[in-house]
């Protein structure tokens, strides 16, 4: 325990930096893992809890430049924390404006397809209703 507290001004920062940057390479590639960043928000979460107990335990019978390293850790580590955050809560969910290409689309022609039980169902069935067609290329 001593360890950790004696080294929280750049264990705090590390541990919160592998969080963040874990997400951009590693986690992003994975959408259960990137949707829900239960493994990146708890690393930095704990950088940002060392940093504050490091300061805490480390603030008590030290000089300004050990003061100084412990703040700076932690300040470091909340700041790596509130980074993460805004992207994964808020940047990450902004979604472009609707361009003019997508609000002069055409009407789709008329079509018809099987669905998944074979079916034949046509675009028309659907008219004066919001549709969605996707196409994926692959067998099945």
């Amino acid at each position: 325990m001593k360890f950790l507290l004696r080294h929280s001004y750049w264990l705090a920062p590390a541990i919160a930096f592998v969080g963040f940057i874990s997400y951009f390479t590693v986690f992003v590639w994975f959408p259960p893992l990137r949707d829900v960043p239960w493994v990146n928000v708890p690393m930095v979460l704990l950088g940002v809890l060392l940093g504050v107990v490091g300061l805490l335990g480390g603030w008590k019978g030290s000089g300004w430049r050990r003061r100084s390293l412990y703040l700076g850790g932690a300040l470091a580590s909340v700041l790596i924390a509130g980074l993460l955050c805004l992207y994964i809560y808020s940047i990450s969910y902004q979604m472009p404006p609707i361009s003019s290409v997508t609000e002069n689309l055409e009407k789709a022609p008329e079509f018809s397809l099987s669905d998944a039980d074979g079916k034949m169902v046509s675009l028309s069935d659907y008219r004066g209703k919001k549709v969605i067609i996707s196409f994926y290329r692959g067998f099945w």
